[in-house]
């Protein structure tokens, strides 16, 4: 499937990518879940780029958001 323009996901590979299935945003957001992660994209809605990052926790998001990282 062609690489939807929503979608910040740069890993076609993935099998959540939205591009990959029909189910959206879901398999993404559940993954991400299980792992007591946030998804990335919701990382680009605050920074204008994850380079580098390695850690997707609540934590780090926080962070990021009130402008402590």
């Amino acid at each position: 499937m062609a690489k939807l323009a929503w979608c910040p996901c740069q890993d076609e590979t993935c099998p959540f990518n939205p591009a990959n299935h029909d189910q959206g945003c879901n398999l993404c957001v559940e993954d991400s879940l299980k792992c007591g992660e946030i998804p990335k994209c919701f990382f680009l809605k605050v920074t204008d780029s994850i380079k580098g990052f390695e850690d997707w926790s609540f934590e780090h998001f926080a962070k990021l958001t009130l402008g402590q990282e």
